[in-house]
């Protein structure tokens, strides 16, 4: 336990730098966004711009996870450290979901200061409607998490795969581009598993009410965006999805515990 929390430690202080960058860059894109639509008087376009904060927090994660990954592969500190895999592997998960976590707080925070700004100040007769407050942010942030945790597994995977596959000479030059098919493949085959009558019947046993989506409409002189609840989730079907994330984290391991040459 101890080794487990110096790791995700090191990678916090590894990482931290990153996180404050990215911090700075969501406000600089609200600011630009701000001066824009005072320029063209366009309101719509900085509340608008304010909100793709939020849809790109998985993107965020990616790149913390992908920044963790790509500094053990140029260190190779880990080809001959004596912690298990999974350790390794789970430090990096576990800082980069706490980033994001960060993220996701700062970015819903600058939601709601962007929306105390006035319509007047850009436009004129320009209406913000429906606009969801810090539940309904909260909300939107923990499916954003959830996806965010998924993309960071894959990743991790895949990241795991291509190095593995650099031990096989005679495909090492193209594994980047097997590594691709392969995600295409794991793609097109949970969007098929996801298709099928046996899944469909899965996800309607022991569903519960849950977020089930948004809507958003922009006009000229209205802006309203709206957050849908009533739907259902199906506890089912969505701990096969967390089986399958635990099964790829296991895979990353077990590759990752033969000490890929990196």
């Amino acid at each position: 336990m101890n080794s487990f929390k110096g790791l995700v430690q090191k990678e916090w202080l590894i990482g931290k730098s990153t996180l404050l960058w990215l911090l700075v860059a969501q406000v600089g894109f609200v600011f630009i966004s701000f001066l824009v639509s005072k320029y063209l008087e366009v309101a719509g376009l900085f509340y608008m711009c304010t909100w793709v904060i939020l849809f790109l927090q998985p993107f965020i994660m990616f790149s913390l996870i992908f920044g963790c990954l790509n500094y053990e592969g140029k260190t190779q500190l880990w080809i001959h450290n004596p912690q298990s895999a999974a350790i390794l592997l789970g430090s990096k998960l576990l800082s980069s979901v706490l980033f994001q976590v960060v993220s996701i707080l700062f970015a819903s925070c600058l939601v709601i200061v962007a929306f105390k700004v006035p319509t007047s100040y850009f436009q004129q007769d320009f209406q913000v409607g429906n606009i969801t407050e810090l539940g309904g942010l909260l909300q939107i942030g923990g499916v954003m998490t959830a996806v965010s945790i998924g993309i960071a597994v894959l990743m991790m995977f895949l990241w795991v795969v291509y190095h593995a596959l650099a031990r096989i000479q005679f495909i090492k030059n193209i594994r980047w581009l097997l590594v691709s098919l392969l995600f295409i493949g794991m793609v097109l085959l949970k969007n098929w598993v996801g298709h099928t009558m046996v899944y469909q019947k899965l996800d309607d046993i022991w569903a519960v009410p849950a977020f089930s989506g948004s809507s958003f409409s922009l006009s000229q002189a209205k802006l309203e965006f709206y957050i849908e609840s009533g739907g259902n989730i199906s506890l089912l079907t969505s701990g096969l999805d967390v089986i399958g994330l635990v099964i790829l984290f296991l895979a990353s391991c077990w590759l990752l515990d033969r000490k890929i040459e990196v």
